[in-house]
């Protein structure tokens, strides 16, 4: 079955997704200008007007302030005249606000709630409006001792909204395509393959529109749009918030509202029947896992209401509803889909349970939302309050549960498999291990990788997936072959290759971004082998077709040897059908999780909602930190203990989150929350009794430890530069004629008066193919102002049939003459952006010359910006037409965007002589699933250089380099 990598509309893979669009003024919107500097006169203002000290935050996606916090006993607003403390907090907002991006006038923030605490401190929330419309993510919190000193500011406020906020786009309309989105490309499993759901009885819960900045999760930059903020469901397993642009209709972004304990699935019917309710006798007829739901979800609501007195996750009663064997989740797995928490016969040990009562908890304060950094602490409550509970409840297997040393393994949970990419570059790839064959050791396997051919056959037309004898076994002899998935079991593809000399194998994913699970059954195997994702696989593909050798690692991430017996901090441990805990919050490197945001396990990519699952381990890690104490990263922590650590935790979560809290807020509401609870006496942790008094008080030397922990997990560190994320396009644009000044251009389209003049056409593979072509579009991704020319990278099946959308769109130019008379070198040059399905979907240029066929311009042709990839080919199971051919395709490093560049071609590299006559083409292809933005393509010219001055230039340019090689060094 050809892979579903679906880099957009899943709800395993929720990203801020694909389309970044910007929206010019031909659309009705525009992008957000470039953030302004902080106002320092301002800043200093404030610094002035406050008593005590001032610490400021800027948030990466605005540049604006995320955090002001004033010193202990401080006031930042001491000034403040206001007989009320929300009134105060007003005063401030409205002098000050523009240090967070607000206006300052009361329309643009409002305040939408004001609670006092246990503390007697105060807490004004305010919700950004623009035009009176809401903007998604846009909340600030102010908050004000029992004193009524205002303590802190904090939230994240969208600067510079230039957006017409009347919608093209019905309401209706918009619910129609959000619903169109999620019934072609249904949530998946952990392998990118559609969960089996049913997309029947979907409906549009709720549709409002709001302005929304793209990149806000990521912290990146982005553009604001005016959406219809759709809520998908089915009233059970699906769950999709889709935002659907109010002027032009484009989907911008998907994510899902059902979070899981697992990436994995396994789909098992019931009858749906209601077994319990309270007041029921109990155990009465149910069956363990039945108990376990039963027991565990009273723990996790008089954990909370014994300890913060927080009547269920709503804080005002709500009925607490579980379904086992939910027929609409796949096994083994359990989740909370914002109504019920559901699970599976095996997964009902109580740190799953209260794992998903704590998402339900986190949609209900925080509301984190479920991609990249917010995502990640999202999934790190959840696993948090799962493991208090875990620890307080006595049920389970909790003994041995002594603290283990820093950076030391459980006995009681098994590494997982990795590889170890050594050269031509080094990266680790996270893999699965394989049922069959010897164990994977610490010490693992290393060797020179050597892609394996084998012959086709019946229904098998890959000569790459080792399903048959290998025919370049003489190569494969001594080294380690990589093999893709497909047609046959991994134990007879392991053993051919084995049979060939293999030392080891590396299986490579056909589908999705996660490696695979190989089961499997041959004792006859000796050699150890693994399975990796897809992308991960697509990247030693490319090293070895551009003739690099590739050695690797097959190994395991942790020495079990040097393991501790302890289940302290293990996930999941007693939920059988796991085969194993499957996070460890303590040491997250064993089980292939980063420990730190600069860990080489730390999520780059848009997989798994960028991360959401894997990342967890830094927040997780950070709290272990905290309780237990130890020596990591350069950083010593003395321990705080689970009290006033779940008590610091707490306070941020309901205090000082807000949806789009990421790890450097985090920070700064731990920090804050620490502040708080100076010199309070915290009560104790209970699942069973009302909370008794600790005895314990948070003193500032706490504080020191809570600031020592954000330093060792490196909780403020920027990932950017960890993770190496470069554009698929060069920025630094060269001159078009290097020597020739103001060279003179004979052709030229920016598409602002449409595509009048240029040709369209199409083609589909299959029935699904929707006869799409090219369009002009104003509403531009970056901040672009205009119009290009643009092809949607449609997302729909890959089912060869109906919904597969396998097909090229086709923007042909009209007849362009050369001069003929001097002698001149012609260039086409062209401004453009692409954001595609990396290896699957893409474009390309094609040039007619005299009247004769199109032909693709070869990478040798161009001289700056040349294609970055050669699509997969038919027989690597691509049904795009352009299969096999060169191509601008993928996006921007680490990211699920591109970025606008330029590309230039000389003509005379192709035989182009003044005189001919040619025609341009731009084609723009794709496979049957996973769409992410597309094709743009401006400001496309034909220029004419002075041949005789460029190769003087090349000359001059040669001679100087020789000169210099000449005056030496060392060679």
């Amino acid at each position: 079955m050809k892979r579903s990598m679906r880099v957009t509309w899943s709800a395993a893979f929720a990203v801020a997704l694909v389309m970044t669009i910007g929206l010019g003024s031909a659309s009705g919107g525009a992008t957000a200008k470039g953030p302004k500097n902080l106002d320092p006169a301002l800043l200093q203002k404030l610094k002035d007007t406050a008593r005590g000290s001032v610490t400021v935050t800027t948030k990466r996606g605005t540049k604006f302030v995320g955090f002001l916090r004033g010193g202990r006993n401080g006031d930042l607003y001491p000034k403040g005249t206001a007989a009320s403390k929300p009134a105060k907090a007003r005063e401030f907002v409205r002098e000050f606000g523009p240090l967070l991006g607000a206006s300052g006038a009361d329309s643009d923030l409002v305040q939408t709630a004001s609670a006092t605490d246990a503390l007697g401190a105060t807490h004004v929330t305010y919700e950004q409006r623009h035009n009176g419309l809401p903007v998604f993510g846009g909340t600030v919190k102010a908050h004000l001792d029992a004193n009524g000193n205002l303590t802190s500011v904090n939230g994240t406020v969208i600067p510079d909204i230039e957006v017409d906020t009347t919608p093209r786009l019905s309401a209706s309309a918009a619910a129609a395509r959000a619903i169109e989105a999620v019934a072609s490309d249904p949530p998946q499993d952990a392998t990118g393959i559609a969960a089996p759901v049913s997309v029947v009885s979907l409906r549009a819960a709720s549709n409002q529109l709001e302005i929304y900045r793209t990149g806000l999760t990521r912290g990146a930059d982005g553009s604001n749009q005016l959406v219809y903020v759709v809520d998908v469901t089915n009233g059970s397993d699906i769950r999709e918030l889709v935002f659907v642009n109010a002027h032009v209709g484009k989907l911008v972004n998907r994510y899902s509202l059902v979070h899981d304990a697992l990436f994995r699935r396994l789909f098992e019917r019931n009858t749906g029947t209601q077994v319990w309710q309270e007041g029921d006798p109990f155990p009465g007829a149910l069956n363990v896992d039945q108990q376990n739901i039963v027991n565990f979800s009273g723990d996790a609501y008089r954990f909370f209401f014994n300890t913060w007195g927080r009547d269920s996750y709503d804080g005002a009663g709500a009925e607490m509803r579980s379904v086992n064997n939910d027929p609409t989740i796949a096994c083994p797995n359990a989740n909370w889909n914002g109504l019920t928490t559901n699970y599976c016969n095996g997964v009902t040990s109580d740190d799953v349970v209260a794992h998903e009562w704590g998402h339900a908890y986190t949609q209900f304060t925080h509301d984190l939302i479920y991609q990249w950094q917010p995502g990640a602490l999202n999934e790190s409550y959840s696993d948090i309050w799962g493991e208090v509970i875990d620890s307080l409840n006595g049920v389970g297997t909790d003994s041995p549960a002594g603290a283990r040393s820093v950076g030391a393994c459980s006995t009681h949970a098994t590494p997982v498999p990795v590889l170890i990419i050594n050269s031509p570059e080094e990266r680790q790839c996270a893999a699965g291990g394989a049922a069959f064959g010897p164990p994977l050791t610490f010490a693992g396997v290393t060797g020179n990788v050597v892609l394996a051919l084998d012959g086709v056959g019946p229904g098998d037309t890959s000569t790459t997936n080792g399903c048959t004898a290998l025919t370049n076994a003489a190569v494969v002899a001594g080294n380690i072959a990589l093999v893709d998935r497909g047609v046959c079991g991994f134990a007879v593809k392991v053993k051919n290759a084995q049979d060939a000399g293999a030392v080891a194998v590396v299986v490579a994913n056909n589908a999705g971004v996660a490696p695979c699970a190989m089961g499997g059954v041959d004792p006859t195997i000796t050699i150890p082998s693994l399975c990796i994702s897809l992308p991960n696989g697509n990247i030693i593909k490319g090293f070895l077709t551009a003739g690099q050798t590739v050695n690797v690692t097959l190994r395991l991430v942790a020495d079990p040897a040097a393991g501790e017996d302890s289940y302290r901090w293990l996930v999941a441990e007693d939920s059988t059908a796991f085969g194993g805990a499957i996070r460890d919050m303590w040491t997250p490197t064993c089980l292939g999780d980063p420990g730190r945001v600069t860990d080489a396990e730390y999520h780059c990519d848009t997989s798994d909602a960028g991360g959401v699952h894997s990342n967890s381990g830094v927040p997780n890690h950070g709290f272990a930190l905290l309780v237990d104490g130890g020596t990591y990263n350069g950083r010593t922590i003395t321990a705080l203990g689970i009290v006033k650590a779940a008590h610091l935790y707490w306070r941020a979560q309901t205090v000082y989150q807000v949806p789009t809290t990421d790890f450097a807020d985090h920070a700064d509401a731990l920090e804050q929350s620490c502040q708080d609870l100076i010199g309070q006496s915290l009560l104790g942790l209970s699942t069973s009794g009302p909370a008794a008094p600790s005895g314990q008080t948070i003193s500032a030397a706490d504080c020191v430890e809570v600031a020592d922990m954000i330093a060792a997990v490196a909780f403020r560190e920027d990932p950017t530069e960890k993770c190496n994320f470069t554009p698929l396009l060069d920025p630094n644009t060269p001159p078009v004629c290097a020597g020739t000044k103001n060279p003179p251009t004979f052709f030229k389209e920016d598409f602002d008066q449409g595509l009048r003049g240029w040709t369209l056409t199409n083609e589909g593979r299959f029935a699904g193919w929707p006869g799409t072509n090219w369009v002009a579009d104003s509403s531009l991704p970056g901040g672009r102002a205009g119009t290009a020319a643009f092809a949607e990278d449609l997302d729909g099946q890959c089912t060869s049939g109906a919904g597969d959308v396998s097909g090229v769109m086709r923007l042909e130019s009209p007849s362009i003459k050369l001069p003929s008379g001097a002698v001149h070198s012609y260039r086409i040059g062209f401004t453009h952006y692409v954001a595609s399905e990396l290896g699957f979907d893409g474009g390309n240029v094609k040039v007619s010359v005299n009247g004769g066929a199109y032909a693709v311009v070869p990478s040798t042709a161009f001289f700056f910006n040349t294609y970055n990839a050669t699509l997969v080919t038919a027989a690597g199971g691509n049904t795009n037409p352009l299969a096999g051919q060169p191509a601008f395709t993928g996006t921007d490093g680490g990211q699920v965007t591109g970025s606008w560049g330029q590309s230039f071609v000389d003509l005379s590299l192709l035989g182009v002589k003044p005189g001919d006559t040619i025609r341009l083409r731009f084609d723009f292809g794709m496979d049957g699933c996973t769409g992410i933005d597309g094709w743009y393509v401006d400001d496309v010219t034909v220029s004419a250089c002075n041949a005789g001055k460029e190769a003087s230039a090349a000359a001059r340019s040669s001679s100087v380099v020789l000169s210099r090689e000449k005056r030496g060094g060392a060679a």
